[in-house]
């Protein structure tokens, strides 16, 4: 993998057999040389790819390579993870009818940028019987067309633009610009988004999916479509959207910043309404909005900010089909 100076890198092993179970989760990761620590070079395990700083465009895997599935179990594991926890910590919220908030620690270093930088996380759960809106209408809002979608009902984005397609309906670069309150710079951010529809299973988002999930990757089954497959009971349906900041030359006006997000929708039996099916909607995210804004006031926002995100996307499909 390249790499660039006064920064680290991530190193995938070449040749590895993923299906044989060779690769392991954890990457390797490569930080800049330190003229002034003593020693050979150092290397330090790092856990999660879903993070809030940016990734070199040339050390993204090729599309269809091992290094490419390498990397996606990565994605899988890290996103499926954090939707866990997120589900965790804001469960008892959406059972009552509303969105959930809770901002999961960072486990980055101590020291780092990202050390103040949580994982802020909401969930809500929505009945058909009272929405009127089925999975199908979560799935075509917020699987297909995604980004252009957020668009129509985040406010604040006022573009979005897709610089590179890598596999087509499943990953894709954008670039996309916010405006934001009165007395900052606005923003922009480069971000590989996927699409990613998940087999049906019993217990969406489960240590259970997960090994279903990786397995089927390793072997080829999966991803190969971006619809969600039909489910057959006791088969629940879902899907989730992640997205992972690139580096990318600067927007003349706006200050770069960077993102890591993960999305989850599924088909939840495990509501207040014994045997109903309902749809819970997860979302996670880490940022760094860069520029003067103090990190803490950043913290202090962000859940407010992902709060409104729910009516909005409600008011905007309602609207759709009226």
């Amino acid at each position: 993998m390249a790499s660039t100076q006064g920064r680290g890198r991530f190193l995938y092993p070449s040749g590895v057999d993923v299906a044989q179970g060779a690769w392991s989760r954890r990457r390797v990761y490569v930080p800049p040389h330190d003229p002034h620590r003593r020693g050979p070079s150092w290397r330090i395990a790092m856990y999660d790819v879903l993070r809030a700083q940016p990734l070199a465009r040339a050390d993204l895997p090729a599309p269809g390579t091992t290094e490419w599935r390498a990397f996606l179990r990565d994605l899988v594991h890290d996103a499926l993870a954090i939707l866990r926890m997120n589900n965790t910590s804001t469960r008892w919220g959406s059972l009552k009818g509303s969105v959930s908030l809770a901002s999961i620690p960072s486990i980055e270093p101590k020291g780092t940028r990202l050390r103040g930088a949580h994982w802020h996380s909401r969930s809500s759960l929505h009945f058909p019987k009272d929405t009127g809106l089925p999975f199908e209408v979560f799935e075509d809002g917020l699987l297909k067309d995604h980004t252009p979608n957020e668009q129509a009902y985040i406010h604040a984005m006022e573009h979005a633009e897709c610089l590179e397609e890598l596999v087509p309906g499943l990953a894709a670069i954008w670039h996309m610009r916010y405006q934001t309150p009165w007395g900052t710079a606005n923003r922009d951010f480069v971000e590989l988004v996927l699409t990613l529809p998940l087999l049906p299973h019993e217990l969406p988002y489960s240590h259970f999916h997960e090994l279903a999930m990786l397995e089927a990757l390793d072997s080829g089954a999966w991803p190969s479509t971006p619809d969600v497959p039909r489910a057959e009971p006791p088969a629940l349906r879902s899907f989730m959207v992640v997205s992972v900041p690139i580096e990318h030359a600067p927007t003349p006006g706006y200050v770069r910043a960077y993102y890591a997000a993960v999305e989850g929708v599924r088909e939840d039996l495990l509501g207040t309404r014994l045997g109903e099916v309902g749809v819970q909607w997860l979302m996670s995210t880490q940022t760094d909005a860069q520029g003067w804004i103090p990190q803490w006031v950043q913290e202090w926002a962000m859940p407010s900010q992902i709060a409104v995100d729910v009516p909005s996307f409600l008011a905007w499909v309602r609207a759709k089909r009226a």
